[in-house]
């Protein structure tokens, strides 16, 4: 899982590079009168693209906000049980969310639905956002067997 993460970070990169750039070169046109066309677009998709493609690389690391005001004050074994649950629930719910993207990826696709300005179909993107939340999935998954079986150092890590 580490190294699909570590690929799919680095596509997260490059594509925030290439939409950091959009932005600036439609910044420095736009007071001459030649804005870039699709701009906002561009820089929709990219935000889309680079946000659903690190959700597995942030939850491998552990680089999000975890409140444990109140596990700390349980037993070693209650911090097991209730962080495998938590991770057992977010996993089935990202889950859910994944498969309802990819249906509604597909809809977009059936449905032929382009973005306004570049005629750019929605469909490929929303794919890409499924398949980032379906990475957050496993990686859910993942977590919670650790826990369950003693992999995993710290409770609610």
């Amino acid at each position: 899982m580490s190294r699909i993460n570590s690929i799919l970070l680095g596509i997260a990169c490059i594509v925030l590079v290439l939409t950091v750039f959009v932005a600036v070169i439609n910044m420095i046109l736009r007071p001459f009168g030649h804005p870039v066309t699709g701009s906002f677009e561009v820089m929709g998709y990219g935000s889309a693209v680079v946000t659903a493609l690190g959700l597995g690389f942030s939850q491998e690391k552990k680089s999000h906000i975890s409140v444990d005001i109140l596990f700390r004050h349980f037993p070693y074994r209650v911090r097991i049980w209730l962080s495998a649950i938590g991770l057992g629930i977010c996993a089935l719910f990202f889950g859910a969310v994944s498969v309802r993207l990819f249906q509604f990826a597909l809809d977009l696709k059936a449905n032929g639905e382009l973005s306004e300005t570049l005629m750019i179909p929605f469909y490929p993107v929303v794919m890409i956002v499924a398949f980032g939340v379906m990475i957050l999935t496993v990686n859910l998954a993942h977590d919670t067997l650790l826990v369950l079986f003693g992999r995993r150092k710290k409770a609610g890590s």
